[in-house]
């Protein structure tokens, strides 16, 4: 675990997971005000991480009253039911779709398992929340935390159907999820994240243009970091466009390797890490989604406006 204080009250938590290479991928953020929420737990091999920022900072587990969750993919949401336990007075925020399968996590974790593999093994599989601990998040809902902090929840699917993004409009920080993609901060770029099966691009660009239209004054992504460049998530939809192109060109006739080195040839942006088997992996993945979107929809005519 490393712990980053990006403002004088939120705190990014390098959650780094027992899993080689996954340094700088999956953040926590710790948002204080005379309440404390956290913002993403990862999976639930990162649990102690969480702990151990929460100890540094000096907040204790009874103070911890919100728990947040941009959506239930295991590497945001896995360790909710572990960590909670450790949290007595924490309730969980998350999408009403979301809220069965936190409760009875059977059906998400054997999912996660197909999609995942051995991965989702490594990440752990999930602990329920009883239902009582569990608010549904939704348009329209704040979550307050004293001293003039308050958390807009944002309905922003795409990149899964039941995907929130956290808005603190005071102070300009947006908390994207995944729904704007992938940010590495050693490369600065982002890449796409469309794993299948929810991924919808139409909604994804639409709340892209939401989030746009916030006017943020910084990105707090959860794979990974914090950025001042706003233009990062236009960027990202424009690169979603690139992508859905080449795939929708190329899924008929070729493999999903094959349609990566072509995705290769024409976003120079994603070479520098395309050999990094962690990202490797991730791409590869984000193209299935592209190709289990377009064999059961096709390519919407109106996907390019």
């Amino acid at each position: 675990m490393k712990l980053q204080k990006i403002l004088e009250n939120v705190y990014l938590v390098d959650l780094e997971p027992s899993i080689e290479n996954f340094e700088k991928f999956i953040a926590s953020y710790i948002v204080l005000g005379e309440k404390v929420a956290i913002i993403e737990t990862g999976p639930r091999c990162s649990v102690e991480g969480i702990l151990e920022a929460l100890d540094k900072i000096g907040v204790g587990l009874e103070e911890v009253d919100y728990v947040a969750v941009s959506h239930i993919h295991l590497d945001h949401a896995g360790g909710v039911g572990t960590l909670l336990k450790k949290l007595p007075n924490a309730k969980l925020v998350v999408h009403e779709k979301g809220v069965f399968h936190m409760s009875n996590p059977t059906k998400l974790w054997e999912s996660s398992k197909q999609v995942l593999g051995w991965l989702a093994e490594k990440y752990g599989e999930l602990e329920p929340v009883p239902s009582e601990k569990i608010l549904v998040g939704k348009d329209g809902l704040k979550i307050d935390l004293g001293k003039n902090i308050k958390i807009d929840v944002l309905e922003t699917p795409g990149h899964a159907s039941h995907h929130l993004s956290f808005f603190n409009q005071e102070g300009g920080v947006l908390f994207v999820g995944e729904v704007g993609g992938i940010y590495s901060e050693e490369f600065n770029i982002v890449r796409p994240s469309t794993p299948p099966p929810s991924f919808d691009p139409i909604q994804n660009f639409r709340s892209i243009d939401r989030l746009v239209n916030l006017n943020p004054k910084i990105l707090c992504y959860s794979h990974f970091g914090v950025t001042k460049e706003i233009q990062k998530l236009s960027i990202y939809k424009d690169r979603l466009k690139l992508w859905l192109r080449i795939v929708a060109e190329e899924y008929k006739q070729k493999s999903v390797e094959e349609i990566f080195e072509k995705i290769l040839e024409e976003d120079r942006n994603v070479r520098p890490i395309a050999n990094l088997w962690r990202e490797r992996f991730f791409m590869l993945n984000s193209v299935k989604g592209m190709v289990y979107y377009l064999e059961r929809h096709g390519l919407p005519s109106s996907w390019d406006k």
